[in-house]
């Protein structure tokens, strides 16, 4: 399976309305997108086509959309939950989860929820 990539831009960037339309046409696989700020698309390398639009590499962690959607990832493949990405982040992670009894708020207390 292709990795994810993140896309990052301003609100305005010229690059939303094209990546919207590639959506839409199922022209771009994309998994989650909030309009704020950045979108995760799978492709086989970065897609650098949509202007403003900056591709790099996501961290592990938890992506939530606007809507509250969620994907999880690890070395940039979608995981079931935030339980597997806790695993993959250690001895820190599983500490932190330990301590507060629910995955999602220890991958927000470790700067990993997006």
């Amino acid at each position: 399976m292709e990795p994810l990539w993140l896309l990052k831009g301003k609100y305005d960037a010229p690059g939303w309305k094209p990546l919207e339309k590639d959506a839409k046409d199922n022209a771009v696989d994309w998994r989650i997108f909030d309009r704020d700020g950045w979108v995760l698309i799978r492709a086989a390398e970065p897609p650098t086509q949509y202007e403003g639009l900056i591709p790099g590499e996501p961290s592990d962690g938890i992506y939530v959309d606007q809507q509250g959607n969620s994907v999880c990832l690890v070395a940039r493949q979608e995981v079931a939950g935030p339980e597997e990405v806790i695993a993959a982040l250690g001895d820190e992670a599983k500490a932190m989860l330990e301590k507060v009894g629910d995955p999602v708020v220890a991958l927000e207390r470790l700067g990993r929820a997006y």
